[in-house]
């Protein structure tokens, strides 16, 4: 174990000092590790009373129970038995603060140059329901890493998925208010492979470039279109809205990656345009919003044999005027 340990530590290490060492201006992201410790000594005692009162008193905690109730299921097995990667992030930690200024400039580099996430506050939080997540309250976004659920050397990958959501929502708001409101389940679904789909490039881009490192990524990338259509025709059936939100919800939650129907299948997409488009083209799709980002996909699909397309039917929901 203490190889293990000691392996992954230099890993993480060397990631983040590669990152530091990136070009980028140094942004205001604001970063609290304050209830590190006590994760760490309920850890070692996740039966203590006084320790668990603590942890479900302390701020960060207290701000998930009041704005998102399902996020804060308090798990104590899943503190304890993640007692050792714990101990490498109270190391760690003051690291991946410092490269953070770089992550940011990362994140948003398929919106432009210079995105502003000063107002940003990331928070590190042990036992709850998800790895990493976030709201705006009070004019500032909180951003909550809980890290018994990260692994360390993922971190950063992890950050740069959450800051783009933060940075995409902050500068095409209106865009997100238009299609999550959107009485279409077709047209919310095409933003959620847009957001959640650039987020999960950035999930998985260190697998797929320089080369895609997946020995079967033809596979995988079928049986991700296959679950696309399936559901997509579902939702664009006559079923109640109840139902609609609960497929919906599987397509970026709830279910492991490469089932991600929405997101997992909007993060290749994103991959795929990128290599071939470059990233220039890729920032004016993102900024024209989901029509412009799916119906380019389609319209490349259509001409490469190894691209699975997706649904008309999506597509035309996502160029729908509401």
């Amino acid at each position: 174990m203490q190889s293990f340990a000691s392996e992954l530590m230099k890993n993480l290490l060397c990631i983040l000092v590669f990152i530091g060492l990136l070009p980028g201006a140094a942004r205001g992201v604001d970063f609290d590790a304050s209830l590190l410790s006590t994760c760490l000594q309920l850890a070692d005692k996740p039966q203590n009373e006084q320790l668990r009162s603590e942890l479900l008193e302390h701020e960060h905690i207290r701000l998930i129970s009041g704005n998102l109730p399902r996020h804060a299921d308090m798990s104590y097995d899943q503190i304890s038995s993640n007692k050792n990667r714990l101990q490498l992030y109270s190391n760690a930690l003051p690291a991946l603060e410092a490269g953070l200024p770089a992550l940011t400039e990362q994140a948003t580099e398929l919106l432009g140059p210079n995105i502003a996430t000063e107002d940003l506050s990331i928070r590190i939080v042990c036992g709850v329901a998800y790895d990493a997540f976030g709201f705006r309250k009070d004019g500032e976004t909180l951003l909550f890493a809980n890290l018994p659920l990260i692994n360390p050397d993922f971190f950063p990958h992890l950050m740069r998925h959450e800051i783009w959501h933060v940075a995409y929502r902050k500068l095409h708001s209106e865009t997100a208010k238009t299609y999550e409101s959107a009485p279409s389940a077709l047209k919310r679904l095409s933003f959620i492979m847009l957001n959640e789909g650039v987020g999960h490039y950035y999930s998985i881009r260190r697998r797929l470039e320089p080369t895609i490192v997946y020995d079967n990524w033809q596979e995988r990338t079928d049986a991700l279109f296959e679950l696309l259509n399936k559901n997509a025709l579902q939702l664009a059936s006559a079923i109640p809205p109840e139902e609609q939100e609960d497929i919906l919800w599987t397509s970026q939650a709830g279910v492991p990656f490469w089932k991600k129907w929405g997101a997992t299948t909007g993060g290749v997409i994103t991959y795929r345009l990128r290599n071939k488009l470059g990233t220039k083209t890729v920032r004016q799709l993102i900024a024209a919003g989901p029509c412009a980002f799916l119906s380019n996909y389609h319209k490349e699909a259509a001409q490469m044999q190894d691209w699975q397309n997706i649904p008309d039917k999506l597509v035309a929901a996502a160029c729908q005027q509401q």
